[in-house]
C-alpha cells in the first residue's frame, strides 16, 4: 500500500497472465466493512498473483489515502488478527503526516530501504530517528535498514552502518540487497528464468531469514536457501 498509488495491480499479473481487478482490494474491503471491519473479511478482497501469493492491492490515487481517515488505524490490528499469516505492508514514503503511519503501531518489524547516494543517507538518519521516537522508541518495534547496492559494494553498506552509529541511531540490522535490475523485473511480473538465481533474490533470502528470527513467534520458519520464490 502506497500513499501515492498502488503498483501491484499494475505491475504483477494473475497466475493466468490477466490483469488484476482494480476494483478489488483495500478500498473494496473498507467499503464492505463500512459499519465494522473483521479479519475474516480480508481474504474476500485479496487477489492471487503469479507465484501464488495473495495480495491486497492498495489505493489507486493519492486522494484516497486521506479519504480512508481513521480506517488506517483499524487496519493494523485487523492484519494482526489473521491466523498463521504474515502480512507485509508496503507503506511507501513515510512522512510526518502520512496517514498510513497508523499501521506502524501494529508492526512486528519495520524495514526501511535506501540507496547509497549521500543525500538519501542523510534523509535515512532523520527518518529513522523520527520513526524511533514516534513508534520504535515507545513500542520497541525493531527497525531494519536494507541498503540497495551492487553486489561487490559491501563497503558502501558498512559506511551507512557506521554513519548511523556516529549519529547514535541504533537499528536492529543493516542489510545488503543487491542492485539487480533483472532480478527487480521479477517483481514487476517480467519473469525470465529461475527467480532464485537472480542476485536480488539470493541477497534477499538471508535478510528474510534474519527478519524471521527477529520476529520469532509471529512468522513461520525461516526461508531455506533452496525455497521457491514468488514475486
Amino acid at each position: 500500500m502506497r500513499p501515492l498509488r498502488g503498483d501491484v495491480a499494475l505491475r504483477i499479473p494473475a497466475p493466468d497472465g490477466a490483469f488484476l481487478d482494480p476494483h478489488v482490494g483495500l478500498l473494496s474491503l473498507v467499503a464492505a466493512g463500512r459499519k465494522e471491519l473483521h479479519a475474516t473479511m480480508i481474504f474476500q478482497h485479496t487477489q492471487q498473483i503469479v507465484g501464488g501469493l495473495e495480495v491486497l492491492p492498495g489505493i489507486s490515487v493519492p486522494e484516497q489515502a486521506a479519504g480512508l481517515g481513521t480506517r488506517w488505524e483499524q487496519l493494523g490490528p485487523l492484519f494482526v488478527e489473521l491466523p498463521e499469516c504474515d502480512v507485509i505492508a508496503d507503506l511507501g514514503r513515510i512522512g510526518a503526516a502520512s496517514p498510513q503511519n497508523a499501521l506502524l503501531n501494529s508492526a512486528d518489524a519495520i524495514v526501511m530501504v535506501v540507496g547509497t547516494n549521500p543525500s538519501t543517507v542523510v534523509h535515512l538518519r532523520e527518518r529513522v530517528a523520527t520513526v524511533q521516537t514516534n513508534v520504535g522508541g515507545s513500542l520497541g518495534t525493531p527497525i531494519h535498514v536494507a541498503v540497495v547496492a551492487p553486489v561487490k559494494r559491501t563497503q558502501a553498506v558498512n559506511e551507512i552502518r557506521e554513519a548511523l552509529q556516529r549519529a547514535e541511531i541504533t537499528v536492529a540490522g543493516v542489510h545488503h540487497l543487491a542492485y539487480d535490475p533483472r532480478g527487480a523485473d521479477v517483481f514487476q511480473g517480467q519473469i525470465r528464468g529461475n527467480p532464485r538465481r537472480t542476485a536480488l533474490v539470493r541477497s534477499g533470502i538471508p535478510v528474510a531469514n534474519q527478519l524471521a528470527e527477529a520476529t520469532a513467534g509471529f512468522v513461520p520458519d525461516s526461508v531455506p536457501d533452496n525455497a521457491g520464490v514468488s514475486p
